[in-house]
């Protein structure tokens, strides 16, 4: 598939060079609204959560308020350096890692009740998509959640990234033995939830 931006800038550059636009944009919606689609699903306990691709760490921190154990993966570090300046580190670990092996994360041999990408997935070339998958749906514990939500946007304003059908990486998941559990297309506007919504099931 052929990407809709030019990929001779790597997606964690152009997020270091991008940061301050980035991450006043992500936080002019709240992560409540972001994830309002999973409103149902998040986990009822406090539970062993994952934030991958976690930016200025808005989700992370919600995740963290609702008394999850929370891990977030970022990166760019100038990503992280905002989440740092907002007080978005503290009660949650954050690790420099990326799909698709998320060797750093991968190595503690960690279970999941609950991971959560979020506007990251376009990134990903295509021969990544199915190993990272791969590496989601192994870090999950057994009856884990894997929510998956991006929207593909326009080039200017999200750098680098591919056309990826939703399709493709509910097939990639079903292969893989994941069960679904919800998935929603949405046509993209500014401003909008994201445009492919993923939920799945690592089975009990």
């Amino acid at each position: 598939m052929a990407p809709y931006a030019d990929l001779a800038v790597d997606s964690v550059e152009w997020y270091n060079l991008h940061a301050e636009s980035v991450v006043e944009r992500h936080e002019s919606i709240r992560a409540t609204d972001a994830n309002a689609w999973l409103r149902k699903e998040l986990p009822k306990s406090p539970a062993f959560v994952l934030d991958v691709g976690a930016g200025s760490g808005r989700d992370a921190a919600w995740l963290r308020s609702l008394g999850h154990t929370v891990i977030a993966v970022e990166p760019s570090t100038e990503m992280a350096a905002h989440a740092r300046r907002l007080g978005r580190c503290r009660d949650i670990e954050w690790i420099d890692d990326r799909l698709p092996d998320l060797a750093k994360v991968s190595a503690r041999n960690p279970r999941f009740n609950f991971i959560l990408a979020n506007a990251m997935w376009m990134h990903l070339t295509p021969d990544e998509r199915a190993p990272a998958i791969s590496s989601l749906i192994g870090l999950l514990s057994p009856g884990g959640m894997l929510a998956i939500a991006f929207s593909q946007g326009t080039p200017d304003a999200n750098g680098p990234f591919f056309e990826c059908p939703g399709e493709e990486i509910l097939d990639i998941a079903l292969n893989e033995g994941a069960q679904l559990v919800k998935f929603r297309k949405r046509l993209p506007a500014l401003m909008s939830p994201p445009s492919v919504q993923i939920l799945l099931r690592q089975p009990n």
